[in-house]
Protein backbone atom coordinates (compact mmCIF):
# COMPACT_ATOMS: atom_id res chain seq x y z
CA UNK A 1 0.00 0.00 0.00
CA UNK A 2 1.02 3.63 -0.92
CA UNK A 3 1.06 6.07 1.77
CA UNK A 4 0.64 9.47 0.55
CA UNK A 5 3.33 12.34 1.55
CA UNK A 6 0.39 13.95 3.63
CA UNK A 7 0.21 11.49 5.69
CA UNK A 8 3.72 10.68 6.16
CA UNK A 9 3.64 14.00 6.91
CA UNK A 10 1.66 13.77 10.28
CA UNK A 11 3.86 10.95 11.61
CA UNK A 12 7.31 12.08 13.59
CA UNK A 13 10.07 9.88 14.14
CA UNK A 14 12.07 10.27 17.95
CA UNK A 15 14.42 7.72 19.40
CA UNK A 16 14.11 6.33 22.61
CA UNK A 17 16.71 4.20 24.33
CA UNK A 18 15.73 1.94 27.31
CA UNK A 19 17.22 -1.13 28.69
CA UNK A 20 16.34 -4.72 28.71
CA UNK A 21 18.83 -7.61 30.76
CA UNK A 22 19.66 -8.43 26.84
CA UNK A 23 20.75 -5.26 26.48
CA UNK A 24 19.98 -1.84 25.21
CA UNK A 25 17.74 -1.54 22.37
CA UNK A 26 16.79 1.80 19.85
CA UNK A 27 14.19 1.74 17.67
CA UNK A 28 11.96 4.09 15.83
CA UNK A 29 8.51 3.08 15.25
CA UNK A 30 6.29 5.95 13.58
CA UNK A 31 3.50 7.31 15.76
CA UNK A 32 1.43 10.18 14.84
CA UNK A 33 2.42 13.39 16.99
CA UNK A 34 -1.46 13.07 18.68
CA UNK A 35 -0.74 9.69 20.39
CA UNK A 36 -0.42 9.48 24.17
CA UNK A 37 1.18 6.79 26.22
CA UNK A 38 -1.52 5.63 28.74
CA UNK A 39 -0.11 3.24 30.01
CA UNK A 40 3.27 0.96 30.74
CA UNK A 41 4.68 -1.90 32.29
CA UNK A 42 7.97 -4.12 32.21
CA UNK A 43 8.36 -7.17 34.07
CA UNK A 44 12.18 -8.31 34.39
CA UNK A 45 10.99 -11.84 33.38
CA UNK A 46 7.75 -13.24 31.77
CA UNK A 47 6.58 -16.01 29.45
CA UNK A 48 4.00 -14.67 26.94
CA UNK A 49 2.71 -16.62 24.02
CA UNK A 50 2.09 -14.67 20.27
CA UNK A 51 0.33 -15.10 18.21
CA UNK A 52 1.37 -16.34 14.36
CA UNK A 53 -1.89 -17.33 12.52
CA UNK A 54 -5.15 -16.30 11.92
CA UNK A 55 -8.00 -18.57 14.11
CA UNK A 56 -9.23 -21.56 12.34
CA UNK A 57 -12.38 -23.62 13.09
CA UNK A 58 -10.54 -26.99 13.29
CA UNK A 59 -7.31 -25.69 14.58
CA UNK A 60 -7.81 -22.24 17.01
CA UNK A 61 -5.03 -20.40 16.75
CA UNK A 62 -1.29 -21.01 16.56
CA UNK A 63 1.25 -19.42 18.77
CA UNK A 64 4.76 -19.51 19.70
CA UNK A 65 5.92 -19.11 23.13
CA UNK A 66 8.69 -16.58 24.31
CA UNK A 67 10.67 -15.70 27.56
CA UNK A 68 12.24 -12.78 28.50
CA UNK A 69 12.41 -8.65 29.69
CA UNK A 70 9.27 -8.03 28.66
CA UNK A 71 7.79 -4.26 28.18
CA UNK A 72 4.01 -3.20 27.15
CA UNK A 73 3.14 0.17 26.11
CA UNK A 74 -0.34 1.26 25.35
CA UNK A 75 -1.05 4.31 23.60
CA UNK A 76 -4.21 6.63 22.66
CA UNK A 77 -4.28 8.53 19.36
CA UNK A 78 -7.24 10.75 19.50
CA UNK A 79 -9.19 12.26 16.60
CA UNK A 80 -7.47 11.04 13.73
CA UNK A 81 -8.66 10.34 10.12
CA UNK A 82 -5.75 7.59 9.44
CA UNK A 83 -7.22 4.11 8.82
CA UNK A 84 -5.18 0.79 11.27
CA UNK A 85 -3.50 0.08 8.12
CA UNK A 86 -2.15 3.64 7.28
CA UNK A 87 -0.64 3.53 10.86
CA UNK A 88 0.78 -0.28 10.95
CA UNK A 89 2.62 0.00 7.59
CA UNK A 90 5.39 1.90 7.94
CA UNK A 91 5.51 0.02 11.09
CA UNK A 92 5.58 -2.97 9.49
CA UNK A 93 8.77 -1.61 6.93
CA UNK A 94 10.79 -0.43 9.91
CA UNK A 95 10.25 -4.12 11.63
CA UNK A 96 11.27 -5.52 8.37
CA UNK A 97 14.22 -3.36 7.72
CA UNK A 98 15.41 -4.55 10.99
CA UNK A 99 15.74 -8.03 9.93
CA UNK A 100 12.16 -9.21 11.76
CA UNK A 101 9.93 -11.77 10.52
CA UNK A 102 6.61 -10.45 10.26
CA UNK A 103 4.53 -13.55 11.23
CA UNK A 104 1.25 -12.64 11.50
CA UNK A 105 -0.59 -9.56 9.45
CA UNK A 106 -4.04 -9.59 10.07
CA UNK A 107 -7.54 -7.79 10.69
CA UNK A 108 -10.51 -8.15 11.80
CA UNK A 109 -12.71 -10.83 9.57
CA UNK A 110 -8.80 -12.01 8.14
CA UNK A 111 -7.85 -12.96 11.89
CA UNK A 112 -10.83 -14.36 12.92
CA UNK A 113 -12.99 -11.55 14.18
CA UNK A 114 -14.73 -12.20 18.05
CA UNK A 115 -13.21 -15.74 17.82
CA UNK A 116 -9.38 -14.24 17.84
CA UNK A 117 -9.99 -11.29 19.69
CA UNK A 118 -11.34 -13.66 22.61
CA UNK A 119 -7.87 -15.63 22.89
CA UNK A 120 -5.97 -11.45 22.76
CA UNK A 121 -4.26 -10.56 25.85
CA UNK A 122 -5.28 -6.96 26.82
CA UNK A 123 -3.72 -4.68 28.98
CA UNK A 124 -5.17 -2.88 31.70
CA UNK A 125 -8.39 -2.17 29.89
CA UNK A 126 -10.49 0.40 29.42
CA UNK A 127 -7.27 2.17 28.43
CA UNK A 128 -6.43 -0.58 25.91
CA UNK A 129 -10.06 -1.08 23.98
CA UNK A 130 -10.34 -3.80 21.49
CA UNK A 131 -13.74 -2.94 19.01
CA UNK A 132 -14.51 -6.27 17.64
CA UNK A 133 -15.73 -4.77 14.28
CA UNK A 134 -12.50 -3.10 13.54
CA UNK A 135 -8.62 -4.23 15.17
CA UNK A 136 -5.46 -5.31 13.42
CA UNK A 137 -2.65 -7.44 14.99
CA UNK A 138 1.03 -7.77 14.35
CA UNK A 139 3.41 -10.58 15.17
CA UNK A 140 7.17 -9.72 14.56
CA UNK A 141 10.00 -12.40 15.09
CA UNK A 142 13.90 -12.25 14.95
CA UNK A 143 15.87 -14.77 17.04
CA UNK A 144 14.42 -15.38 20.36
CA UNK A 145 12.79 -11.73 20.86
CA UNK A 146 9.00 -11.38 19.60
CA UNK A 147 7.28 -7.75 18.88
CA UNK A 148 3.36 -8.31 19.46
CA UNK A 149 1.15 -5.53 17.92
CA UNK A 150 -2.88 -4.87 18.58
CA UNK A 151 -4.34 -2.13 16.97
CA UNK A 152 -8.12 -1.14 17.00
CA UNK A 153 -10.32 2.21 15.93
CA UNK A 154 -13.64 3.40 17.83
CA UNK A 155 -15.24 5.64 16.13
CA UNK A 156 -11.86 8.56 15.79
CA UNK A 157 -9.86 7.26 18.05
CA UNK A 158 -6.81 4.37 17.86
CA UNK A 159 -5.91 2.46 20.57
CA UNK A 160 -2.30 0.54 19.77
CA UNK A 161 -0.89 -1.93 22.66
CA UNK A 162 2.75 -2.99 22.00
CA UNK A 163 4.55 -5.91 23.79
CA UNK A 164 8.18 -6.09 23.53
CA UNK A 165 9.64 -9.59 24.15
CA UNK A 166 13.25 -9.98 24.92
CA UNK A 167 13.95 -7.53 22.31
CA UNK A 168 17.88 -7.53 21.74
CA UNK A 169 20.68 -4.88 21.26
CA UNK A 170 20.19 -2.90 18.59
CA UNK A 171 16.93 -3.74 17.41
CA UNK A 172 13.46 -1.50 17.17
CA UNK A 173 10.91 -0.32 19.76
CA UNK A 174 8.99 2.63 20.07
CA UNK A 175 9.03 6.27 20.38
CA UNK A 176 7.62 8.05 22.51
CA UNK A 177 5.98 11.88 22.35
CA UNK A 178 8.01 15.13 22.12
CA UNK A 179 8.05 17.22 25.27
CA UNK A 180 5.70 19.84 24.65
CA UNK A 181 7.92 23.11 24.21
CA UNK A 182 5.04 25.17 25.86
CA UNK A 183 6.11 27.18 28.35
CA UNK A 184 3.36 26.27 31.79
CA UNK A 185 5.41 28.46 34.26
CA UNK A 186 5.16 32.12 31.87
CA UNK A 187 1.52 30.98 30.78
CA UNK A 188 0.58 30.54 33.93
CA UNK A 189 2.03 33.83 35.23
CA UNK A 190 0.58 35.44 32.61
CA UNK A 191 -3.14 33.83 32.52
CA UNK A 192 -3.44 32.77 36.08
CA UNK A 193 -4.37 29.30 35.17
CA UNK A 194 -3.70 26.98 32.13
CA UNK A 195 -5.20 23.57 31.26
CA UNK A 196 -3.51 20.55 31.80
CA UNK A 197 -4.52 19.45 27.94
CA UNK A 198 -2.28 16.29 27.66
CA UNK A 199 -4.60 14.25 30.85
CA UNK A 200 -5.70 10.90 30.23
CA UNK A 201 -8.80 9.31 32.55
CA UNK A 202 -10.43 6.21 32.00
CA UNK A 203 -13.61 6.85 30.69
CA UNK A 204 -15.88 8.10 32.72
CA UNK A 205 -14.10 7.24 35.69
CA UNK A 206 -11.14 9.84 37.70
CA UNK A 207 -8.57 7.29 37.01
CA UNK A 208 -5.09 8.87 35.76
CA UNK A 209 -3.13 6.92 33.24
CA UNK A 210 0.16 6.12 34.15
CA UNK A 211 1.55 8.99 31.94
CA UNK A 212 4.55 10.40 32.15
CA UNK A 213 2.38 13.52 31.24
CA UNK A 214 4.35 16.93 30.43
CA UNK A 215 2.12 18.94 31.88
CA UNK A 216 2.37 17.46 35.16
CA UNK A 217 6.52 17.46 35.07
CA UNK A 218 6.38 21.04 33.86
CA UNK A 219 3.99 22.15 36.91
CA UNK A 220 6.12 20.41 39.15
CA UNK A 221 8.93 22.21 37.90
CA UNK A 222 7.13 25.56 38.34
CA UNK A 223 6.26 25.16 41.59
CA UNK A 224 9.39 24.23 42.65
CA UNK A 225 10.99 27.59 40.78
CA UNK A 226 8.30 29.29 42.57
CA UNK A 227 7.94 28.04 46.62
CA UNK A 228 5.97 30.79 47.41
CA UNK A 229 2.96 30.12 44.64
CA UNK A 230 0.10 27.42 45.12
CA UNK A 231 -2.18 25.82 42.64
CA UNK A 232 -5.96 24.91 42.73
CA UNK A 233 -6.46 22.24 40.16
CA UNK A 234 -10.23 22.31 39.21
CA UNK A 235 -11.77 19.69 36.88
CA UNK A 236 -14.43 20.24 34.06
CA UNK A 237 -16.83 17.70 32.17
CA UNK A 238 -19.23 18.22 29.25
CA UNK A 239 -23.36 18.02 29.74
CA UNK A 240 -23.24 14.44 29.89
CA UNK A 241 -25.44 13.22 33.08
CA UNK A 242 -26.86 15.27 36.04
CA UNK A 243 -24.79 18.12 37.33
CA UNK A 244 -24.25 16.79 41.15
CA UNK A 245 -22.63 13.46 39.46
CA UNK A 246 -20.39 15.53 36.48
CA UNK A 247 -19.31 17.92 40.00
CA UNK A 248 -18.11 14.84 41.75
CA UNK A 249 -16.49 12.90 39.02
CA UNK A 250 -14.89 16.41 37.94
CA UNK A 251 -13.41 16.94 41.65
CA UNK A 252 -12.13 13.36 41.46
CA UNK A 253 -10.09 13.45 38.64
CA UNK A 254 -8.72 16.74 39.97
CA UNK A 255 -7.98 14.82 43.25
CA UNK A 256 -6.51 12.40 41.22
CA UNK A 257 -4.05 14.63 39.62
CA UNK A 258 -3.09 16.27 43.05
CA UNK A 259 -2.62 12.88 44.36
CA UNK A 260 0.13 12.32 41.74
CA UNK A 261 1.91 15.52 41.90
CA UNK A 262 2.33 14.59 45.60
CA UNK A 263 3.28 11.08 45.23
CA UNK A 264 5.12 11.09 42.14
CA UNK A 265 6.87 14.60 42.16
CA UNK A 266 6.58 15.45 46.14
CA UNK A 267 4.94 18.32 45.95
CA UNK A 268 4.02 19.79 49.67
CA UNK A 269 0.40 18.85 49.87
CA UNK A 270 -0.33 21.89 51.62
CA UNK A 271 0.51 24.18 48.06
CA UNK A 272 -2.07 21.93 45.92
CA UNK A 273 -6.02 21.47 46.26
CA UNK A 274 -8.66 20.12 44.22
CA UNK A 275 -12.21 21.25 43.44
CA UNK A 276 -14.83 20.61 40.71
CA UNK A 277 -17.46 23.01 38.59
CA UNK A 278 -18.97 19.89 36.49
CA UNK A 279 -19.90 21.22 33.30
CA UNK A 280 -20.64 25.01 34.47
CA UNK A 281 -17.81 26.99 33.04
CA UNK A 282 -17.67 25.56 29.65
CA UNK A 283 -14.62 26.17 26.78
CA UNK A 284 -17.19 25.63 23.99
CA UNK A 285 -20.54 24.08 23.32
CA UNK A 286 -21.16 20.49 23.94
CA UNK A 287 -22.45 19.64 20.25
CA UNK A 288 -20.11 17.12 18.79
CA UNK A 289 -18.00 14.59 21.01
CA UNK A 290 -15.05 17.01 19.26
CA UNK A 291 -16.00 20.16 21.81
CA UNK A 292 -17.31 17.60 24.53
CA UNK A 293 -13.83 16.41 24.70
CA UNK A 294 -12.36 20.35 25.04
CA UNK A 295 -14.90 20.64 27.53
CA UNK A 296 -13.41 17.56 29.65
CA UNK A 297 -10.24 19.09 31.56
CA UNK A 298 -8.59 20.16 34.25
CA UNK A 299 -7.04 23.83 34.98
CA UNK A 300 -4.38 24.92 37.05
CA UNK A 301 -5.17 28.30 38.98
CA UNK A 302 -2.33 30.00 39.99
CA UNK A 303 -2.27 31.54 43.61
CA UNK A 304 0.39 34.07 44.41
CA UNK A 305 1.49 35.62 47.58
Amino acid sequence: MIITQKIVNVFVKILVSSFFSTGTYLFALELPTSAKLVFSDKNDFKNISVEISVWDKKNGISTLDFTGTTETKVYQIDGTSLTLDQMLQPMISNLSAKQFSIELYCNTKVCGGFNFRKNLTVSNPPFMLINVANYSVITAIKNNAAISIIASKLGNTIYLQIILIGTAEDDLVLNQKKPSKDNYGAKLVENGAIVLDDLVYRSGSSDLGEGPFDSLLALAKFLNSRPGSSIVLVGHSDTVGELNKNIQLSKNRAEAVVDRLIKRYNIDPNRISAQGIGFLSPRTNNSTEDTRKKNRRVEAILIMP
